[in-house]
Parts: structure tokens; sequence; C-alpha cells
């Protein structure tokens, strides 16, 4: 069955949210997927005065691209013309596929109407937020050219604005922040890697609200814990001395990681740890790596 892996990326213009796409279009060996699809929302809207419809009405537009997109994939149809920045690798075996939306989401209902339609569709959903400071983005958003430079004031303004993943709700926990993209390569591609290799969920439109809400958080609780223990992995090989053997760290954490999902698993997913809440036990876990 093909499986689609749908990730938002988050930021402020001029944050490096394309140069990171551009970069992971280039990544389909390493993360074993048939094609990385690259949707940039700068090339789909018109946001200058004159623009035949209204911001809004683009958006809703560029929405019916990915609904459409998901369903060829899913129904192996024609993708929707609209759909250019695209890598495929050798692996014609490979029933996996990243879809990266690459824009702003300053707002967290932006974001969620992507989590229901992968929700809807059977896809994972992921977010990448690229918390980079207000002064770094502006001073790469005036290196821009004219055609593609945001006015100062419309990027401070949505700096003002804008809404960073809350790991505490159900539907953003497979969130990641990068800070420096020079050093946190590995833990990227860690962190995709486990969002691709979640199962893939029928709807669960069908179920009564409250029921829909608790399978989704049971479901998501071992998949959260898997992505905080490979995220940590990353950050913990980053900081091994050069003359360590990274390779053999890394072998010993993944199989850590593994021993600490059978643990979390054994144990009731953590919840038969007294006065604990989910976050305490999943940091609890996490913490069993050091």
């Amino acid at each position: 069955m093909r499986s689609i892996c749908l990730v938002a990326l988050i930021g402020l213009p001029g944050a490096g949210k394309s140069s990171l796409c551009t970069w992971l279009l280039g990544q389909q060996t390493a993360l074993r997927v048939r094609h990385i699809v690259h949707l940039c929302y700068d090339d789909f809207l018109d946001a200058t005065p004159s623009a035949d419809l209204a911001y809004k009405e683009q958006r809703g537009r560029i929405f019916k691209v990915i609904e459409k997109l998901i369903s060829a994939i899913q129904e192996d149809t024609d993708w929707p013309p609209q759909v250019r920045r695209i890598s495929s690798s050798g692996e014609c075996n490979s029933e996996r596929h990243l879809i990266l939306c690459d824009d702003n989401f300053y707002y967290r209902s932006m974001r969620h109407t992507l989590h229901q339609l992968c929700r809807d569709s059977g896809c994972v959903f992921g977010q990448i937020y690229m918390a980079r400071s207000l002064d770094s983005c502006l001073q790469a958003n005036s290196a821009r050219s004219n055609a593609t430079r945001v006015p100062v004031d419309v990027v401070r303004q949505m700096n003002e604005r804008l809404e960073a993943p809350d790991t505490s709700e159900a539907w953003e926990r497979n969130s990641l922040t990068l800070h420096d993209l020079d050093t946190t390569g590995s833990a990227l591609l860690a962190f995709i890697s486990t969002l691709l290799d979640l199962p893939t969920k029928k709807a669960t439109t069908d179920l009564p609200t409250a029921a829909a809400k608790s399978l989704r958080q049971d479901q998501s609780l071992v998949h959260c814990l898997d992505l905080l223990l490979r995220t940590r992995i990353g950050a913990l090989l980053q900081e091994l001395p050069q003359n360590e053997d990274k390779r053999l760290a890394g072998q010993i954490l993944n199989n850590r990681r593994k021993e600490i999902l059978i643990k979390f698993r054994t144990e009731g997913g953590g919840k038969q740890r007294d006065g604990d809440g989910e976050d305490d036990a999943l940091e609890y876990y996490v913490n069993l790596l050091n």
C-alpha cells in the first residue's frame, strides 16, 4: 500500500524553509522514498494588490492541489500539473512518498487544516519549525531579489503572530524544532525517517468525536516517544568529540532506543507512573538514554 507523509514547514520568511526543502529533495536515497514533492506556496500565491483572487481563496486552491495530489498517489493516477518540484529515486519498489508543504504557517489553524486532511485521507502528518531569530530572518530576507523580498513590516507582524508548535496537543506531537541547520542534518533525517516508518491509519471520522480523539492519542504516544528518542540520539551524537566512533555510538543508542520502547509498552505507556502526566512520563523514558 502506498504510504504518504506530509510535513508542514513553519517559520518566518528568510528562516531557511525553502533551502531545507531543496536539500531534502536530494535525500531520497537516505530516506528510502519513491518520490519527494516540494510544494512551495510562493509558487502559487500572488500577494500583490492587483492579484485576481483574494489571498484566502488562493490558499484554498493550493489545498485543493494537495488533495488531488494525495488522491493521485493513492490511486496511481496522473498528478496535478501544478506539481513541479519533484525528486524521484530509483527505488521503484518503494511505496513511500514525502510531501513538503513550504509556507509560513504562522497560525496554528493553517496547520490544523492540513492535519485534518491527513487524518481523513490516511496520511502521516508532521511539522518542522524553523526557529531562527527575527534579526537573522530579516537579514536573509533583505538579500532576496525585489520580486521575492517580503516587506519588513510584514515579517515583523508575522513574528508577533507566529504560533509555534505545541507538543502538548496530540496532533502537534510529531514536530521538530530546528535552530541551526548546519548541525542538525542527522537529527532531521532521523525525524523524517521516523515519520515515514509510522503506519498509515484509516480515517477515524466515522467514530464518535471523543472515541476518535482517544484512539489517536493512544496510538500517538509510542510514536511520539520514538520521535523524541531519535531526536535525542541525534543531539547526543552531535555532542560527541571528533575522536569518538559515531557509528558505533549510534548503534548502541539505537539498540537502547528499542529497549526503551519495549519497556514503555510493557509498563502500559508510562501511565502507571504515579503522579506523572503524559509529558512527564515521556520525558522519564527519554532520559533513560543518558
